[in-house]
């Protein structure tokens, strides 16, 4: 019967599942689902974005090959029309140039200024003797100056000029301006078909420049065009084309260098180092390269963000697939995880439990079964439980029947008791024991004989020693049954003083057990308001006063200023 008592939970705890059991089981179907969904769904849909993002990458490699390609070798032929055109100009005022009759100067100088002012990609118009004289020079208001050639390209272009061919100078810069210029050297035949004069144009490569700058790929693809030493002659930062900038160590443009004709996307490294795909073609005639270039990372940067986005996308499907499975877990392990719960919890005492699953499966048969198990065993316990309490009950009367002054005093200190254990807050539980302990703490009085626990006269210092170790006596009588372990330390200790002038051991302070410190006050308080052999009941408020002048000293504040609160609800009660 006490076993069934003690292993009751309180309300507070009533209903609490057991850590590690459903919630187990609950994760366990979890992970079985999320493994399943994953196997037939996340993985395929992993696998088919895998397969279609290479595929993809193919193509978009094949795409970006074809763009630089495309890009370098319309910007070649862009060029090459463009420098074509300017020398065909050149040489038709080269022809106008020729003839029989012999023009001074100043006649030659107003025909090259016609021409010049035809044609504004030239910048200025040199004529020479064949042995190197100048006979005439026009320019353009505000570039007069271009810089000097050095004396044997001058002599090179004069001498390659008189000999029929046409001579191509190396880029140079015009001074402020800083737009590169070349100097083109073309024979002038008279009209018996020899050559008489050299005529040299500086030719402005604007228009190269102009194209280079309107090239941009992406983010920060860009073109160049270097010569056939590999010097810039257009670029979009025309600093570096007025340094006459060197890009022969360039991977991509020594590959050009080499081969001297247009080739596919190719990566390489920059002049800092930064990794880089481009494409390079020749411009024809004139023996110039253009380069596309981008950054390798600018140029992949669709296939990274096809990558990322199917990564996203594979996530969100796991995520997905995560959530349908949990729900769909919890949604099937709940009902398991509750029952588990609810059974541990009943199997620890707390027969209140039911469970709450509405459903018509087998799950729902199963709560039906248990709560009218647990209903069977909750009128069982309570059956015990009342037949425990009575008993108790039935024992304190009969240990109260030895003294007739005595008759009712446990029931009165266990009422008390509980009354003080309430208005303190305690839980259910505590209240419990304290109920159980106040009714058995004079159980130890059996073992005292009749005549010194009836004696009427004072009692000697032996008897009164022997009446101090009945709260002894009562643990080892109680002591073997193991249920009321927890109630064991309010019969012991509940002669026990704050000061420790108690008996039978001499605790003090916070030695003494809360259970312990109720009984003593409610003990007190009944003892001296009941007839004694020794005393005539005093009045409940006297009473109450002397609890607060020990206040500290024999019991506890907390539990005295309790009992002042209720005793009038005590008294009045007639308890």
């Amino acid at each position: 019967m006490a076993a069934a008592f003690f292993k009751r939970k309180s309300r507070e705890t009533e209903g609490t599942p057991i850590p590690g059991k459903g919630s187990d089981r609950r994760i366990r179907i979890l992970y079985q689902f999320l493994l399943v969904t994953l196997a037939v769904s996340v993985i395929p849909l992993l696998m088919a974005s895998y397969k279609l993002v290479g595929i993809n990458r193919t193509f978009l490699e094949d795409e970006l090959l074809a763009l630089h390609s495309q890009v370098a070798n319309s910007a070649a032929e862009e060029i090459s029309a463009a420098m074509s055109n300017v020398l065909g100009n050149l040489e038709l005022v080269a022809k106008a140039q020729g003839g029989s009759s012999p023009l001074d100067r100043e006649e030659r100088e107003r025909s090259l200024i016609f021409y010049l002012d035809q044609y504004p990609e030239i910048v200025q118009l040199i004529q020479y003797s064949t042995s190197g004289r100048q006979v005439a020079r026009v320019f353009r208001v505000g570039q007069s100056k271009v810089p000097a050639m050095a004396e044997s390209v001058l002599t090179s272009a004069v001498a390659e000029a008189s000999s029929g061919k046409t001579y191509v100078s190396r880029p140079m810069v015009l001074g402020e301006q800083k737009v590169p210029v070349i100097a083109v050297a073309m024979p002038v035949y008279g009209s018996a078909g020899t050559i008489q004069s050299v005529l040299l144009g500086v030719v402005s490569l604007q228009k190269v420049q102009a194209t280079v700058e309107r090239i941009n790929i992406r983010r920060q693809g860009s073109a160049y065009v270097v010569d056939r030493s590999g010097v810039l002659i257009a670029h979009q930062d025309q600093d570096r084309v007025a340094k006459s900038e060197d890009m022969s160590s360039v991977e991509i443009v020594g590959r050009y260098l080499l081969a001297g004709v247009s080739a596919g996307t190719i990566p390489f490294k920059d002049k800092m180092g930064k990794d880089m795909v481009g494409s390079y073609a020749n411009v024809k005639a004139l023996g110039w390269g253009v380069v596309v270039q981008e950054p390798r990372d600018d140029a992949y940067r669709i296939i990274r963000d096809m990558r990322y986005q199917a990564l996203i996308w594979a996530v969100v499907a796991i995520l997905a697939a995560g959530v349908a499975s949990t729900l769909l877990a919890f949604r099937l392990a709940r009902p398991i995880g509750i029952l588990a719960g609810k059974a541990m919890s009943l199997a620890k005492g707390n027969f209140q439990e039911r469970v709450d699953i509405r459903s018509r499966n087998e799950l729902g048969q199963l709560a039906r079964t248990f709560n009218h198990m647990a209903a069977q065993l909750e009128r069982h316990d309570q059956n015990l439980r009342d037949t425990f309490i009575n008993t108790t009950k039935a024992l304190a009367a009969a240990i109260d029947a030895k003294d007739p002054y005595t008759r009712g005093h446990s029931q009165r200190v266990a009422q008390i008791s509980l009354e003080i254990a309430k208005e303190m807050g305690l839980s259910p539980a505590e209240q419990q024991k304290i109920n159980i302990a106040a009714l058995l703490h004079d159980v130890g009085k059996i073992g005292i004989e009749d005549h010194i626990l009836k004696k009427p006269s004072q009692l000697t210092d032996e008897e009164y020693h022997v009446i101090k170790q009945h709260p002894r006596w009562g643990a080892m009588i109680m002591g073997h049954i193991s249920q009321l372990k927890e109630v064991m330390p309010g019969i012991q200790y509940h002669h026990e003083r704050l000061d420790g002038t108690g008996y039978p051991e001499g605790r003090a302070g916070d030695q003494i057990p809360l259970l312990a410190r109720i009984i003593a006050v409610a003990d007190t308080f009944d003892a001296m308001t009941t007839d004694r052999l020794y005393q005539k009941a005093m009045d409940p408020q006297f009473v109450v006063s002397k609890l607060h002048e020990w206040k500290g000293s024999r019991y506890d504040p907390t539990v005295v200023d309790a009992m002042t609160r209720i005793y009038t609800r005590i008294v009045n009660r007639g308890a």
